[in-house]
């Protein structure tokens, strides 16, 4: 139960942020976190953010195994990531950009980063070392933060 209510959080937040800049009026400490636009790289945001303070809220409500919790949950939300790119970059080359389907695929790769997030947690030791996991968090975030202002001149940063 309580993995169904952190999940229906962490879709509730991105959502969220998707229209928070606007609403902000722009504010360019809130385009940090929240969509600027409607590239790909930008809705990576929506998972990435509502997966990370997700996870750091849980690792302080239920003081999990630190190695083995955040190397799982850099794995998973990796892995959710991932997804969103590999799924949509594929459908819309055999078919056309559709809203419901963007909002079922980011609401799929919630649950895809959990699911693999809880069966690492629980099935092995930690698949990487805590440093490790810490510094991917900490290099997407940074990633995230200047491409936000800077994106490269790539299709993933360009709004459709």
């Amino acid at each position: 139960m309580k993995r169904l209510l952190t999940i229906i959080i962490t879709i509730l937040l991105g959502v969220l942020l998707h229209f928070v800049y606007e609403w902000s009026g722009r504010n360019p400490f809130i385009a940090l976190i929240g969509a600027v636009n409607e590239s790909t790289w930008e809705h990576l945001k929506l998972l990435f953010f509502p997966f990370l303070f997700m996870s750091i809220v849980e690792y302080f409500f239920y003081k999990p195994d630190f190695k083995k919790f955040f190397s799982s949950r850099c794995i998973g939300m990796l892995c959710g990531l991932m997804s969103i790119i590999v799924i949509f970059y594929t459908y819309t080359g055999i078919y056309k950009n559709v809203d419901v389907i963007n909002i079922a695929l980011y609401i799929l790769a919630v649950f895809i980063s959990f699911f693999v997030s809880d069966k690492l947690y629980k099935k092995t030791e930690s698949v990487l070392p805590p440093v490790f996991s810490i510094g991917i968090f900490f290099i997407l975030t940074l990633m995230f933060f200047v491409f936000t202002f800077y994106p490269p001149d790539i299709n993933l940063f360009k709004s459709p």
